[in-house]
């Protein structure tokens, strides 16, 4: 669809720099996109509430020392 904006260009290169891409077109698009993924995030985040913890922070420091090393893909 083609539509007429007037957008500012310099948040929208900025956005382009953040979002790494190449035309206005695509960064238009990423940035629709990540809208809709962060609340999309956010609706589950809300649907899955809380887990109530009762841990101290010395204890809740010992589970974290217990967790594997993250490995990035």
């Amino acid at each position: 669809m083609k539509t007429t904006l007037e957008i500012d260009r310099k948040l929208l290169r900025e956005a382009q720099r953040t979002l790494g891409t190449a035309s206005f077109k695509e960064t238009v698009d990423a940035s629709l996109k990540s809208v809709v993924r962060q609340k999309q995030l956010q609706a589950l985040a809300d649907a899955l509430g809380t887990i109530p913890l009762d841990l101290t922070p010395a204890q809740l420091r010992r589970q974290r020392t217990k967790r594997p090393a993250h490995v990035s893909r």
